[in-house]
């Protein structure tokens, strides 16, 4: 339901708020009312120490000085409200200064319950009194004077014709046309960065948690670390972590305390970091990749959450040879090394042994996704991960085929298939790999028994078939088939048999003839050193398990002879 209408009477005062106000808060007011106040009392302690010529080319005044001159017109005359009245909403005179005329007319006001609002996509917002007509950031940096970043904003014409601006919370200066920065500059934004550290000495500032003693010395570091070397011979050492850590991007914290942004014109960075077994000097390839990254660092293209993970890769790619996992190095002829390292079972091991065998004699990158890119004028292989599945994933499809034909005897059409189905399916390696390697093994030891594909009859050849049963498939498997043996009375008799030496015959015995079980129990002892014989032969020979068949075939006494070798 719409609310009623509001009835207005004749002489009732209406108050209307403009576009971009705001009732300010009891904060806002006593800080702008601080401001004005130091504004009014002291204003030629804020303004810019200007450190520049008077005169330029062809004898032209400063503009900087020109400014600051027109300025202190303006603190002459701050008592004065209708001079000031007048020179606020100037049309000609400089723009800065008629900012500083409406800061000293507000100055001279009791209410602050209207500001209107400044808002900008890097200095942030604040509230400030407008009073003429120069422009809005103006106005804000005069009255937030407070603000190391916000009055800098001011000074912008200036700074886009080349006059350099320095503001941190330790002062305020004009250098002039030259970028000459102090160690105060310095360490106050090291300071409103929060950063911890140490003054080593007037040229170097260390930040906690590095070891002093080995950056003096130039030795190498456990962890990363950056230099951000100034102009005026100062450099600034900061931890990896660190950076990684701070809310707000140190080299934002830079760019927001100087005009013109332009900190490659007086910062250097290095980055110190070696990948672990890594000796000498790094590549040039390397160093060149990571001044390009800390370059588009200072100019706010590369991200600074990500600088430290970005300059190791770069160092990292920049190597041409030898083996990375991670980001440790090894040499070349240290591969079975790297191969240790990568975790796997030893089939697994083997098996990369024989893909480096196999892939051509170039450089590769595999990622933790399992995704590979080969280089083409590199020889490096670099793991991301120490995951031999992950190798193996990369390079299946490509050399898959002849890996198995390498590891294992497997006809062309069983192999096929089998690498068909490991692309689709993507089992683990280490399993994949341990039941064909079983398989094979299974495959070589039967190959090396007597009477392969011939079937004979009588309690022998119902022995040899259990024992070729067992050693293929399992002894659970032959025990269920030595159940359903039906036949003569000495087949069933060796089934029985054949129970009773793997204790499978309990609850069994009412399947069998009676004078099958008696006589199978007599055999019992021959057929279990027929069986004990039978896991000698993928080793010893088919020697030894023939002799036991034909200790066998004399006991049982059967007629059936053994077929001929």
């Amino acid at each position: 339901m719409p609310a009623p209408s509001k009835v207005n009477f004749p002489g009732q005062k209406q108050r209307i708020r403009m576009r971009g106000t705001k009732q300010a808060s009891k904060d806002v007011k006593q800080r702008l009312k601080k401001n004005l106040a130091e504004l009014r009392e002291a204003p030629e302690s804020l303004l810019p120490v200007y450190s520049g010529p008077k005169r330029i080319k062809w004898g032209r005044k400063s503009p900087v000085f020109s400014t600051l001159e027109e300025i202190n017109k303006i603190i002459d005359n701050r008592f004065d409200k209708k001079w000031l009245s007048k020179r606020m909403m100037s049309k000609r005179g400089d723009s800065v200064a008629k900012a500083w005329a409406g800061a000293m007319i507000a100055a001279q006001e009791e209410d602050y319950s209207t500001v209107s609002v400044f808002k900008h996509p890097l200095y942030g917002s604040a509230s400030y009194i407008r009073k003429g007509d120069s422009r809005a950031g103006f106005l804000t940096g005069v009255q937030n004077h407070h603000n190391p970043r916000l009055r800098l904003l001011p000074w912008e014409e200036h700074a886009k014709r080349g006059w350099w601006f320095f503001s941190s919370k330790n002062g305020f200066v004009c250098s002039g046309q030259t970028s000459k920065i102090s160690n105060d500059w310095i360490l106050g934004i090291i300071e409103r960065a929060k950063i911890n550290h140490n003054i080593s000495s007037e040229s170097l500032i260390i930040s906690s948690g590095i070891d002093l003693e080995k950056i003096e010395n130039n030795e190498d570091l456990d962890q990363g670390y950056f230099k951000l070397n100034f102009s005026n011979g100062t450099t600034f050492v900061i931890d990896e972590d660190l950076i990684k850590d701070l809310k707000e991007p140190l080299v934002m914290q830079f760019v927001l305390g100087v005009l013109p942004p332009k900190l490659i014109d007086f910062i250097e960075v290095e980055y110190f970091w070696k990948p672990k077994g890594w000796e000498g000097d790094l590549p040039n390839q390397s160093t060149e990749a990571v001044e390009n990254i800390v370059t588009g660092w200072l100019n706010l293209v590369v991200p600074e959450k990500g600088l430290p993970l970005l300059c190791r890769k770069a160092i990292l790619e920049g190597i041409d040879n030898g083996f990375i996992l991670g980001e440790r190095w090894f040499k070349p002829e240290d591969y079975k090394d790297f191969i240790t390292e990568l975790s796997g079972n030893d089939l697994e091991r083997l098996a990369v042994e024989k893909l480096f065998e196999i892939i051509p004699n170039k450089g590769f990158y595999v990622n933790l996704e399992g995704e590979i890119e080969w280089k083409e004028e590199s020889e490096l292989i670099w793991l991301e991960s120490e995951s031999i599945h992950l190798l193996l994933v990369s390079m299946w499809e490509e050399f898959g085929l002849e890996l198995l034909n390498e590891l294992f005897e497997i006809n062309e059409q069983s192999a096929q298939e089998i690498h068909s189905k490991q692309l689709k399916k993507r089992e683990a390696f280490g399993n994949l790999l341990r039941k064909l390697n079983k398989t094979n093994s299974i495959q070589k030891t039967l190959s090396k028994f007597p009477w392969q594909d011939i079937e004979f009859n009588g309690p022998c050849g119902i022995a040899h078939a259990l024992v070729m049963l067992a050693r293929s498939e399992s002894v659970g498997v032959s025990c269920a088939y030595a159940t359903k043996i039906r036949g003569s009375l000495e087949e069933e008799a060796i089934a029985w048999s054949w129970l009773l030496i793997h204790k499978k015959q309990s609850g069994k015995d009412w399947k069998f003839n009676p004078s099958a079980r008696d006589l199978g129990g007599d055999w019992s002892v021959s057929l279990e050193r027929l069986w004990d014989e039978s896991g000698n032969v993928g080793e010893e020979g088919p020697e030894g398990y023939i002799s036991k068949m034909n200790e066998l075939q004399k006991t049982t006494g059967t007629q059936h002879k053994l077929p001929e070798l």
